[in-house]
């Protein structure tokens, strides 16, 4: 009797993506053609001239059956929110930009309305073989975006914080990080765009000085820094310090916090956005970007929020399909003892040949030309060993 093949959480989680496709229908936007026509404007025009000249929303417009006036609409949205951080996107981030408008549109002008209709779209059109629970009024207090590393996640936060940060009166917009590195990252990429005042926390004071910051002052801060409650005399902060308004909050590498003794991180996140709380000057939204939503959608209890909150998907492998990243081969030595030595020396031997056929490909004037041939920005080959009692 055959055994039936598990599916990865990756996998799982792209075939059930219920808020994405449901988005896509109210648009009346079929997202293959969508993505096939912004491509072609961006291959042929560039980024700069695909939504300046408006040749993104002729692109799209021509796959649509929905509302071409509000998809005009959404497109002024976020041409003004590009224009603020200083940012041409690519076709794909265009596209999860309008996505995104869409929802927030939709979200603020009749909440119960729009939960009527994502539900009524879900019951129509179920995942095959996975339990996705009902649309609450909490859902709409979360969104995601499923992004490669280097697809643009921060270049998207800064436009969907610009495009957001007008649309409601905030108390605070706040965005964590997974470490003090990339807080600095953030807060320097954010202060040479001008428009907000920004805080990193804790290079720019302490605790007692973000009470002191004006509403639309940018809070950047590592998920460390945050606790349920202060402990001691150090540099965490308690969520409770931000409690007493709506917050906006953005959190870079979503998927962290998933596991066992990093849990709390996703309570601490819900807390700070005031998701479900008990009334509506305190509930904020969280806005998630993350490469590996598929990885952490393994775990049940995350599958049904991505399922519902991932609004775009640019994962690795359309990232890939799109000529962008690097092809890989990776080797998982399962050794006996007496021959792990000899296993080793071979693995480092074809690594070593494989990178060096790469490296000679690569300063050769022939590839160079067919690159350039190819429209391709190729760069120096880069080999990474992972493992341990390599010697």
């Amino acid at each position: 009797m055959a055994t039936a093949v598990k599916r990865s959480g990756h996998a799982r989680l792209k075939a059930a993506l219920v808020l994405r496709d449901a988005l896509a229908a109210e648009l009346g936007v079929d997202l293959v053609r969508a993505m096939k026509a912004l491509r072609n404007v961006e291959e042929a025009l560039g980024a700069t001239h695909g939504l300046a000249d408006g040749k993104y929303l002729e692109a799209i417009a021509s796959v649509c059956h929905g509302e071409a006036a509000h998809l005009s609409a959404l497109d002024a949205e976020i041409r003004q929110a590009c224009g603020r951080v200083d940012f041409s996107p690519r076709y794909a981030q265009y596209l999860a930009l309008m996505q995104f408008a869409h929802w927030v549109d939709a979200s603020l002008a009749d909440a119960p309305a729009f939960l009527s209709r994502l539900n009524d779209w879900l019951e129509a059109h179920p995942p095959k073989g996975e339990e996705v629970k009902p649309f609450v009024e909490a859902d709409l207090q979360l969104a995601a975006f499923w992004m490669a590393t280097a697809a643009g996640k921060t270049h998207v936060l800064h436009a969907c914080l610009a495009l957001l940060e007008r649309r409601r009166n905030w108390d605070r917009l706040i965005v964590i990080t997974p470490s003090e590195a990339l807080t600095r990252q953030h807060a320097e990429k954010l202060r040479g765009l001008h428009p907000w005042e920004v805080f990193a926390y804790p290079m720019d004071g302490d605790a007692s000085a973000m009470g002191r910051l004006p509403p639309d002052a940018v809070i950047v801060l590592d998920i460390n820094k945050l606790a349920t409650e202060k402990k001691g005399d150090g540099i965490t902060v308690p969520t409770s310090a931000f409690a007493d308004g709506r917050n906006l909050v953005f959190v870079d590498e979503g998927h962290k916090g998933q596991k066992s003794e990093a849990s709390v991180w996703k309570a601490l996140q819900a807390d700070l956005a005031g998701i479900d709380a008990p009334t509506a000057a305190q509930r904020g939204l969280l806005i998630e970007f993350s490469a590996t939503f598929g990885q952490v959608a393994e775990g049940e209890h995350a599958f049904d929020r991505y399922a519902k909150a991932v609004v775009f998907d640019y994962a690795y492998d359309r990232f890939h399909q799109d000529r962008y990243g690097k092809d890989f081969w990776h080797v998982r030595v399962q050794a006996k003892e007496d021959a792990s030595a000899t296993a080793q020396q071979q693995i480092m031997t074809a690594a070593l040949l494989a990178y060096w056929h790469q490296v000679s490909c690569f300063r050769s004037a022939d590839a160079r030309q067919a690159a350039t041939d190819l429209g391709l920005q190729v760069t120096p080959p880069l080999w990474v060993l992972l493992g341990r009692g390599l010697n």
